[in-house]
């Protein structure tokens, strides 16, 4: 019975047939007799000195069931560890960080009340002033730069000469060139903040 029930599930074909029941036909007398084979549908015929029979793929709900008894306590769970500790003084965190909300919001009020009455093209000019400011400081540190360099390189240069003696030495080769004396060395330079 076995090996027909499983030729037949094999096939791919489903056992259960549209009515929801299993149809079969069964040989009833000879050789082989009680074997059993699943078919189709309803509609198949068995053969001479078979049977058909069918029955439902499932069968209709039973009753429900008695309650069950209630189960016993359950084990006792161990203590879980201590937790970390938090951190200290969260109301001094957030009270510090009220009052930078009440400076901020400070610090935008007054800038509402310059800002009030100022036009949008006024605005612009503004910016634009500090724009020019901004580039002339650069220019004005650049060439600020350069002068602290050069001054730093003609005291070089003074301290080198001054070294050679050099008028004594012209005045010996004849006097044939008449040289001015050299500078004294410059102050230092520092340039304006």
């Amino acid at each position: 019975m076995a090996s027909a029930l499983t030729s037949t599930s094999t096939s791919g074909a489903s056992l259960v047939a549209k009515d929801g029941k299993i149809h079969a036909c069964y040989k009833a007398k000879g050789k082989g007799k009680g074997s059993l084979r699943v078919v189709r549908s309803a509609k198949v015929k068995c053969p001479k000195k078979w049977k058909k029979v069918s029955w439902y793929a499932s069968g209709p709900a039973g009753p429900q069931g008695e309650a069950g008894s209630p189960g016993g306590n359950g084990e006792t769970g161990t203590n879980g560890s201590s937790g970390v500790n938090g951190t200290p003084a969260t109301a001094t965190v957030v009270k510090g960080l009220e009052n930078k909300v009440t400076e901020l919001l400070g610090k935008v009020t007054s800038l509402e009340t310059i800002l009030n009455g100022i036009n949008n093209q006024q605005l612009k000019e503004a910016i634009g002033a500090v724009a020019d400011v901004k580039a002339l400081e650069s220019v004005v540190g650049s060439l600020c730069s350069q002068s602290s360099a050069l001054t730093s390189q003609l005291n070089s240069v003074e301290s080198a000469l001054g070294g050679l003696k050099l008028n004594a030495v012209l005045t010996t080769l004849g006097g044939l060139l008449e040289t001015p004396s050299l500078p004294g060395p410059l102050s230092s330079f520092s340039c304006p903040s």
